[in-house]
């Protein structure tokens, strides 16, 4: 992504010292095209696309050296629908990214809004690395991110990343702020990841209280990738388990895994592929309400420069047993009680700043 680089303004109106030096970088992505999907409530549907693979926003990183390889940094991200221009998240202008911190040899430590540990390692093993902006090509937010919200960033949050080699970790806290309760609302996570030539693997873990403290929902996930020519391929697998909030009633519990490939065969054509497969028992902690949910989908991007592009995508999500009349992806997806697939094809334009 080619960025812009504001240095030269901010170096005017910013104090330094002799051994500092100060930049802001001002990115972002928009896009948009058309979309047909059927399956929904009151049947197909024709309309505006607000770039599914990747979506809108805009950001700010900056950073200052403090000398000794120590660095202050910040990130401060928005996003946006450009069909509308209203923000995707009402009421809040950086719903990515709100954060401030320290990086250096110790590592990186940083403090406000952003993404867990676990969804930093779920990021990388994911083909279409946590772009994709709808639970049709997105189904990991439902068990990589906030399960009580569905949010895929979490507030208040204490995060610290280190590398020792080809070694990577990090580990998340994310106070709930009630008093009297220091369980509400919270979250804590944590991710261990290994690099070793092409090849990269992992294991993340995470546990989310809701905001009264009366269930949780807990992620363990692993996976990996391996470089293959002009190809990388995608292996996951992901465990979900929600607790119930009456205690007569059974845990929720998933079984995931999933796979993909990225192909890059030319510098100007790339072909992502991927697929999900999330066998669920208890929905809604509820005796004898299994369900299975496919989710597979294909994207095509043409390069017409290194910032701008046109893509195709293609989606399709079955749903059987009690997956059919699940709460969560009725009202994400907007589908129709009952369905028993859903298909989705989209066509647009990118571009990168």
């Amino acid at each position: 992504m080619k960025k812009i680089l504001l240095a030269t303004l901010i170096g005017g109106v910013l104090p330094c010292t002799s051994h500092a030096q100060s930049s802001v970088t001002l990115y972002g992505d928009i896009g948009g095209g058309v979309r047909w999907t059927n399956g929904l409530k009151g049947g197909a549907s024709f309309g505006f696309n607000n770039n599914i693979v990747a979506g809108n926003q805009f950001g700010f990183f900056g950073k200052e050296d403090l000398g000794n390889n120590l660095k202050a940094i910040f990130k401060l991200e928005g996003a946006f629908n450009s069909g509308t221009g209203a923000l995707k998240t009402a009421g809040t202008l950086f719903s990515q990214a709100a954060f401030v911190g320290l990086t250096g040899d110790f590592g990186r430590l940083t403090f406000g809004r952003q993404l867990n540990a676990n969804e930093d390692f779920a990021i990388l093993v994911d083909p279409a690395g946590g772009q994709g902006q709808s639970l049709a090509i997105e189904p990991g937010v439902v068990f990589d991110a906030n399960y009580f919200t569905l949010d895929s960033r979490f507030n208040n949050t204490l995060k610290y990343l280190g590398q020792a080699g080809g070694m990577r970790f990090g580990t998340s806290y994310s106070p709930g702020g009630v008093a009297g309760n220091t369980r509400a609302g919270t979250n804590y996570s944590g991710a261990a990841m290994y690099q070793w030539g092409p090849a990269f693997g992992g294991v993340s873990y995470q546990k989310t209280w809701n905001a009264a403290a009366t269930q949780w929902a807990q992620t363990f996930q692993t996976g990996g990738s391996l470089q293959v020519g002009p190809a990388r391929i995608y292996l996951s697998y992901a465990d979900l388990e929600v607790s119930a909030a009456n205690a007569n009633a059974p845990n929720r519990r998933d079984h995931i895994p999933g796979g993909g490939v990225v192909w890059i065969p030319t510098a100007t054509l790339q072909f992502t592929a991927a697929f999900y497969d999330d066998i669920a028992s208890h929905l809604g902690n509820a005796p004898a309400a299994s369900g299975h949910k496919f989710t597979t989908y294909a994207i095509s991007e043409y390069f017409l420069s290194k910032r701008t592009e046109l893509y195709a995508e293609a989606d399709y999500n079955g749903f059987s047993g009690a997956y059919r009349f699940d709460p969560s992806n009725i009202a994400a997806l907007g589908m129709a009680s009952g369905t028993r697939s859903m298909t989705g094809v989209s066509l647009g334009l990118m571009t990168r700043f």
